[in-house]
């Protein structure tokens, strides 16, 4: 009886430090850790209309360039655009009398003598249904399920269909395509993947054979830990994951799966990016 609340009390220990990581990151690191746009001097933009009531589209390979709001880009800021990733920004449509308007902010530029252009802002002028696609990296939390996994133990194999709660810490690599709607709003849309370190948790019930030959029915919890891969757009996503389970308690060695590892296919909802 001792050894099950002990286990209860880790269980609850794991989750509460699980929901107090996620209230700490959100909290603090929202404003310092914000998605990393790569900005071109120029971008190729699309159309999407409708003709003869069918909806068509449009990417001839026009571009839009990028422009600054007073004046001329410095060359040493040019040539950054340009050049590898491109212009490290963050990137929003205007308001109001500039909703057209996807405007650029980049982070400050050092060339060693001091930096460029601190103050500059830059843009993109899209026209009615207009976007452009631009690359962005960033760190992620996902909250997820993974309502499928196969467990591999020596010589079986066990299927698992509970809720096995946990959460994806990783990287992200994406796009976000930026659509100009005149007087029905702007939207834009993030496709992205996400490669990371997978941590979890769930209820396990078990039995075993004693030296007695006496069933002994076993109610625990296991401890998830591994890696994992996630394909989202928007908010929702799907993924791949795999790592090792640990049964928690005095006798979690006597499970067929301690240690072992396991497969499964994961959906889930992020909750914020950071």
């Amino acid at each position: 009886m001792c050894n099950f609340i002990n286990i209860t009390s880790m269980k609850k220990i794991f989750i509460l430090f699980l929901l107090f990581t996620l209230f700490y990151n959100f909290s603090y690191a929202q404003d310092s850790y914000k998605k990393r746009y790569y900005v071109k001097d120029k971008v190729e933009y699309g159309e999407k209309f409708y003709k003869n009531d069918k909806l068509d589209s449009k990417s001839n390979g026009s571009t839009l360039t990028l422009n600054k709001v007073k004046g001329t880009i410095d060359p040493a800021v040019l040539k950054i655009a340009k050049n590898g990733k491109g212009l490290l920004s963050n990137v929003a449509f205007g308001e109001k009398d500039s909703v057209n308007y996807l405007f650029i902010n980049p982070w400050l530029v050092n060339t060693g003598s001091g930096y460029i252009d601190r103050n500059s802002i830059y843009y993109y002028k899209l026209e009615n249904r207009q976007s452009v696609k631009i690359k962005f990296k960033q760190w992620s939390f996902n909250a997820l399920t993974i309502p499928l996994k196969v467990r591999f133990g020596k010589g079986k194999t066990e299927f698992s269909t509970g809720a096995n709660l946990g959460a994806l810490l990783g990287y992200t690599l994406g796009k976000t395509k930026f659509v100009h709607r005149t007087k029905i709003g702007n939207k834009q849309y993030d496709t992205k993947s996400t490669f990371g370190m997978f941590l979890g948790t769930d209820k396990l019930e078990f039995s075993y054979e004693d030296d007695n030959e006496n069933e002994v029915k076993i109610k625990t919890a296991v401890f998830s830990s591994g890696f994992g891969y996630m394909f989202a757009y928007q908010n929702f996503s799907f993924g791949v994951l795999g790592g090792l389970d640990f049964g928690l308690g005095e006798n979690s060695s006597k499970w067929d799966f301690q240690g072992r590892p396991w497969l499964g296919a994961s959906i889930g909802y992020s909750l914020f990016t950071f």
